[in-house]
Formats: structure tokens, sequence, C-alpha cells
């Protein structure tokens, strides 16, 4: 294994001093980058919006020795961070020996670090890196939601969801737009309202026990077998609780807490985002996009949609 680099992360804390220190930023015309010895890369921007919320992009970087990045947010801490992977957008990897595909719909998507986490994340030396962060208090949703406590379940440690086609153009707006604070914070807001309109359709679940980082990789492995929407079969509950190494009951209660649903509802989910996918940016018929699901009838597949989506699938055309 090659050598690696440990740097801890405080979202409780200003996360530009702490990046300028660990990474050796050097500010170049409103833009950082990295020093020669840690890596190369294209550069960071940074912007800080009114109402306490954060903006960074980590443009496409490669470092020289492996980045062990432990992230903390303390118990008291009234910070969230939003971290969004965009390193690949398409991959294959294999998994004990079998192909599974993530496909572009879905990729390795938006995590929500809340209070009383801990996660460890690592960057591998040499590997092409891109990820955008966002910062905000806790003000910023008092701003926003009368009762964003109801809504979604801030007090979960982790919160997990899909950079589906919609969130990732939001997302591709306000990038384009960081020359022009106003525009690319309206881009961001915008993101943000579509992210939390999905956490408010995650499933009500216990949340006292928090996930730690051990069962978060455990969790994302077992997941990777249900995120082919092609194919055919998927493994139960028993297989999926073997392959995460936890019992079944844990399995179950762990991996709502992370996902937002049960394995099953969740496979419903990404089989149904890619039949909007589909329907809507490849301009394929709900009769195709039928077959393609495996569907023994296209009104079967018209039910489903319209329960996932509470519209039928010809509106979507």
């Amino acid at each position: 294994m090659d050598s690696a680099i440990t740097m801890k992360i405080d979202v409780s804390r200003e996360l530009k001093e702490q990046f300028q220190s660990f990474f050796k930023l050097k500010e170049i015309n409103g833009e950082y980058f990295l020093d020669k010895s840690m890596g190369e890369g294209e550069g960071i921007r940074i912007l800080e919006f009114p109402g306490k919320m954060e903006f960074y992009h980590f443009k496409k970087a490669r470092f020289h020795q492996a980045v062990i990045m432990n992230t903390v947010n303390p118990i008291d801490s009234k910070w969230f961070l939003i971290h969004i992977n965009l390193s690949k957008r398409k991959q294959n990897k294999i998994v004990q020996g079998k192909t599974l595909e993530s496909h572009k719909f879905l990729p390795i998507g938006i995590l929500l670090y809340g209070v009383s986490l801990e996660i460890t994340t690592r960057i591998p030396a040499n590997m092409e890196s891109e990820i955008v962060s966002i910062r905000f208090h806790q003000d910023f949703l008092d701003s926003y939601f009368n009762n964003w406590r109801e809504l979604f379940n801030t007090n979960k440690n982790i919160l997990y969801e899909d950079l589906d086609p919609l969130l990732e153009s939001k997302l591709a707006q306000a990038l384009s737009r960081m020359d022009n604070l106003m525009d690319c914070h309206s881009k961001v807001l915008s993101f943000m309202s579509g992210l939390f309109e999905k956490f408010t359709r995650h499933q009500k679940g216990p949340s006292s026990a928090k996930l730690c980082s051990k069962d978060i990789n455990s969790l994302f492995f077992a997941s990777s077998y249900l995120r082919n929407p092609l194919s055919a079969n998927s493994p139960s509950l028993d297989e999926l609780a073997s392959i995460a190494n936890m019992g079944v009951t844990k399995f179950k209660i762990s991996f709502k807490k992370l996902f937002g649903s049960a394995p099953i509802q969740y496979r419903n989910k990404i089989r149904m985002e890619f039949a909007r996918t589909e329907i809507v940016f490849n301009k394929r018929s709900p009769t195709e996009v039928s077959y393609m699901l495996g569907y023994s009838h296209p009104s079967n597949f018209t039910v489903a949609f319209k329960q996932h989506f509470g519209e039928l699938p010809s509106s979507k055309g």
C-alpha cells in the first residue's frame, strides 16, 4: 500500500484556513493552488455567501501521496457539510468477481455530514479527484424552513442522496457562474432546494445510534449490488447483510439510516430515476423503457412510475 498523509477536518471550524494550512495552498488572482510538493491541480475556488454559507470547488487534481481525511463534526456543532464527489461520472467496479456498473445518473452521490460525525475518506495517490463542498450553518435552515427538524432528520450524523441529472445540472450551473457571486449563490440555492426536497422523501427511522466509518463503507459496498437498474436479479436481504458483514437486523436499520429507505425501495428508486432519465433526457418512450426494465407489460411500469413520482411517465416526454 502506498504511503499516506493524514489531515483532520473539523466541520465546526472555517474550512478555508484548514485547507490552506494542510495543502499549502497558494493564492493567485483569487484562486488557490496546491503546492508542487503536494500534487498537481487545476485550482480551488472558494466563495462565501451571505447567510453563513461557503461553496468550495476542488477542481481536478492528483496528489503525489495518498491523502487520508478524517472529518469530524462535534456533537455541539451548528454547522453542516455537503460533500459531492464528481471524480467519476461512470465507472465499472469488480466486486467479489462480478462487474458492477455505476451509471451516470447515479454516481457516488451526495453526503450530508451532520453533528456527531466522524468519517475517514482516502484519496489514492495519483488518482484524479474533483470535489464540491458546501458548508452551511443552522441559521441557513432557520431562514428557509419553518419546521426543518420535522421535514428531514438532520439529527442523523450522515445522510445520502443520489446526484440525479436534475441536481447535476443545477450544480453545473452554479460552478459555471463562480465569477458572479450573486448569480452563483442563486444557483447553489436552487441546488440546495432540490436536494432538501429529496431529503423530505426519506422514510423516518430511528436516529439515536450513529453510523461509523466502517459501517458506512460496508453499506456502500452492499448498495453497489443494487445500483444497476437493468440487472434482472438483486441479492436478498440476507445476502446483502452478509456482504456488509452485518446481522440482518443491524443491516436493515443502518441501511435505512444512510439511504433513507429499505433496500427494496432503494432499488426501486434507482430503477424509476433511470426510467425518468431515459424518458426526459434520452427521449425514449415509456413503452421502450418498460421493456428495458423487464416489465411484462407497459401498464405495470406506468403504475410503478406513478406510485413513485405521483405522475404518469407520459407527462415527462
